[in-house]
């Protein structure tokens, strides 16, 4: 039986069973590592198997074999996803849905439901020589507050994924994926697209911004009192440092707008800058004043919820918080002209 190996933000994990090597590297890109994944090595192994009658089932071992935890199979995606094994991290990782950047040291968070323009927008600040981080979700680490990057495929629909496919992708690069909640829409990987970050560095504290549908005929940017929610739910308060903000878009078009918006506003190019260097280590998090109080967003239907991604029968297993070490990694390619029009 084959095992392959990931790196997720220090932590070896090692996979086998009934999962392909194809759809590994898809879906994880740069966390892939190159050489074979041997027991014994890795902290955690995940196995997925058939079992007769019941199902496609997950189990979930630490390095020394123990059973940490059990459960039916759904699916790789999900919150938390199934890799990395975040059940069984969440003492270590908080993980918050959104599409991450960054440029300078300065980290943004893009926050919205899937009808909003956060795709279309990384894209548009792709193109302003912003890299990605993170093509799905925001993920802290609990001990350091640092932004650890997932290099995840990017889901694209609408404006975004008419861009995408302008833009020249190879089939390698990309998957069709139907959901029943939300209809057809494209997985790209990330750096067919864009700048990457690598896998390995270790970014400062994101600022959360919120994608809100306005009435008005131009975007604007303004402080914002609502923190997020945080998978797991004992992580709460784990965002209350990261200076948080609104973006308010017109009903329709307004990204490039919005994307010179953050790019002018978070990144201006005269002055000191916001923050160290990209992957360096940070000191502490850039604060912003925020204003309480302010109403949700005030055109925006609510998010669709996740399913789990597995559920129900873990073997209760507690670890004390530690941070992660960091390694090198790479799996950042040059920005392809036309991938932030919309």
């Amino acid at each position: 039986m084959p095992i392959f190996m990931l790196d997720f933000f220090g932590v070896l994990l090692n996979v086998m069973g009934a999962v392909d090597l194809a759809d590994l590297s898809f879906l994880f890109g740069p966390h892939l590592r190159e050489e074979a994944g041997v027991l014994g090595q890795a902290e955690l192994t995940v196995r997925l198997a058939a079992i007769e009658g019941v199902g496609s089932e997950v189990r979930v071992h630490g390095g020394d074999g123990r059973l940490l935890r059990r459960h039916a199979f759904h699916g790789l995606g999900g919150v938390p996803p199934l890799l990395p094994p975040f059940a069984v991290l969440g003492d270590r990782f908080g993980v918050l849905q959104a599409v991450v950047m960054a440029k300078g040291g300065v980290v943004v968070a893009l926050v919205g439901g899937v009808e909003s323009p956060r795709s279309a927008l990384a894209l548009a600040l792709g193109v302003r020589g912003w890299g990605m981080v993170s093509g799905q979700r925001l993920v802290v680490d609990r001990c350091t507050g640092e932004t650890l990057p997932f290099q995840v495929p990017l889901e694209l629909r609408g404006a975004a994924l008419e861009s995408a496919h302008a833009s020249g992708l190879q089939e390698q690069d990309l998957r069709t994926v139907t959901s029943p909640l939300t209809g057809s829409y494209l997985q790209v990987r990330p750096e067919s697209l864009l700048e990457t970050v690598p896998v390995g560095a270790r970014l400062e504290p994101a600022r959360i911004v919120r994608l809100c549908t306005a009435g008005g005929h131009r975007a604007s940017l303004e402080d914002w009192g609502r923190a997020p929610s945080v998978w797991p739910a004992d992580a709460v308060g784990l965002l209350d440092g990261n200076p948080r903000m609104r973006l308010l878009l017109p009903p329709a078009g307004g990204v490039e707008e919005a994307a010179d918006l953050l790019d002018v506003r978070l990144c201006p190019p005269l002055g000191p800058p916001l923050g160290p260097p990209l992957g360096q280590p940070i000191r502490q998090p850039i604060r912003q004043p925020l204003r309480k109080g302010t109403a949700p967003c005030p055109a925006d239907s609510p998010t669709t919820k996740e399913r789990p991604a597995g559920s129900t029968t873990p073997v209760s297993i507690r670890r004390e918080p530690r941070s992660s070490t960091a390694l090198s990694s790479t799996g950042s390619s040059a920005v392809r002209a036309g991938a932030g029009t919309t």
